[in-house]
């Protein structure tokens, strides 16, 4: 496939467009075709409080796609011979032990691939983080009280806490703090060189996490809680641009060698990290579950990737080895569907679609209407998109759910919450996942 410019003009012109009219602050994006980084764009603002727009160097918080590295620093290891993928984790950590004997027979490549038993962390303390380098090994000790969810190796389910104890196995068999493997290891030796996973470490160049708000108006603010703790670092903290992602995205897209010449895995690596492993039960774009990476189908083409969604922020990264793309994409909200703005891009770079717009959110803007000038100006205004310019929106019934839930999680007005689903059962009468929240809301007015 080769680069044709005029696609990258046209989607650098249409995310323009979409970032000032949708309720992004800001968008940071980074496109690897034919081995070559072809766009890197930003987008927006990555501070609504200080007006700072999103720069060059802008960091975002990646979330889960911060297991992918993991992934490649297990796979460092194995390498090495100092790590195999099917040795319990108990021979690498000698404190590790859970309320369930079936713990002892929990391998390597099962916490990889999420079919390790290990159930998921309900609370990651944002409003209480740890910064000291022994708090991720305090974790691993501290979740003895845990029992499995089923046995090792049985089943595909997510935690995140398996990739936890990963990161400390990192740690114990490199000698080195995770955080400071992950630097010297694999961010500096591609050329990530102001990437890290330590917030500390980054704070002037971070993007702020914005949640969404509908008091005094709807829209993102900034979040008061950021989503860092030292505790949960290899699962969520790694902090880096969309430029900087597009050096990882050559590397395994050029089978572990960075375009530097770097060579941070070898090529047989792949053999098993992009192997499938266990059927997730997802959609056929993640049917399965590999090491640390999840891969299926997209349209006809073979797709690798991860996705993330933490406090304030969404990120999304995609791989499509046989067509020479890799995709990063990064919000600093976590509250408008990313897969639009994602997949849109991929459509344009495959040639599947012709795109002029990436279409907006009509939920986001029938629920901006309905809470500034009530419900039946909201509805006129639907009325009117509907026959004037349907072509520029998407609607998805479920998005009415999840922006109020978005807003319960903030504590906003029940009032603004009743206004949108109102609008929303208007727009969608057919769906019961609208009119079930609304009874829900009326019913139990603290539900989240």
């Amino acid at each position: 496939m080769n680069t044709d410019p005029n696609r990258i003009i046209r989607l650098h012109a249409m995310l323009t467009a979409y970032v000032e009219h949708e309720q992004f602050p800001g968008l940071s994006v980074g496109i690897v075709w034919d081995n070559n980084q072809c766009f890197a764009g930003e987008y927006g603002t990555a501070n609504k409080t200080t007006d700072a727009p999103v720069a060059r160097d802008t960091l975002f918080h990646q979330a889960s796609v911060s297991k992918t590295f993991v992934a490649t620093g297990i796979m460092q290891l194995v390498e090495q011979g100092k790590v195999d993928l099917d040795s319990p984790i108990v021979s690498y950590l000698s404190y590790f032990k859970l309320d369930d004997e079936r713990y002892k027979t929990i391998t390597v490549r099962q916490l990889m691939n999420h079919t390790s038993g290990m159930p998921d962390e309900n609370d990651y303390a944002w409003d209480r983080p740890e910064y000291d380098e022994q708090s991720l090994e305090r974790y691993v000790r501290s979740i003895a009280h845990l029992k499995l969810n089923c046995d090792p190796g049985d089943q595909f389910a997510y935690s995140n806490i398996g990739y936890e104890i990963l990161g400390d196995l990192i740690a114990k068999v490199s000698g080195l703090s995770f955080e400071h493997y992950m630097k010297s290891a694999i961010l500096e030796p591609i050329g990530m060189c102001s990437s890290s996973f330590l917030k500390q470490e980054v704070e002037a160049r971070l993007a702020a996490p914005h949640v969404l708000g509908a008091s005094p108006r709807y829209g993102g603010v900034v979040s008061d809680e950021f989503p860092y703790n030292r505790a949960h670092a290899p699962s969520s903290t790694l902090y880096t641009s969309a430029e900087e992602m597009c050096r990882y995205l050559q590397m395994h897209l050029n089978q572990g060698t960075a375009g530097n010449g770097h060579a941070a895995l070898q090529s047989g690596s792949y053999d098993d990290m992009w192997k499938p492993h266990a059927a997730t039960g997802y959609d056929p774009k993640k049917s399965q579950i590999g090491l640390g990476w999840f891969m299926g189908d997209y349209k006809g083409s073979r797709i690798l990737s991860h996705s993330g969604w933490d406090t304030g922020f969404l990120t999304h990264l995609f791989i499509l080895p046989d067509d020479q793309i890799g995709i990063a994409v990064m919000a600093n909200s976590d509250y408008v569907w990313l897969d639009n703005v994602s997949f849109s891009i991929l459509d344009q770079l495959l040639g599947i679609r012709d795109l002029s717009i990436i279409k907006r959110s009509l939920a986001h803007k029938m629920a901006s209407l309905a809470v500034s000038d009530g419900v039946d100006a909201a509805l006129d205004e639907y009325h009117r998109i509907m026959s004037a310019e349907a072509e520029t929106y998407y609607l998805d019934d479920y998005e009415f759910v999840g922006i109020t839930e978005a807003l319960a999680r903030n504590n906003q007005e029940l009032d603004a919450m009743i206004r949108i689903l109102t609008c929303g059962t208007a727009i969608v009468p057919e769906s019961s996942a609208v009119s079930n929240r609304l009874q829900e809301l009326r019913a139990n007015p603290i539900a989240p």
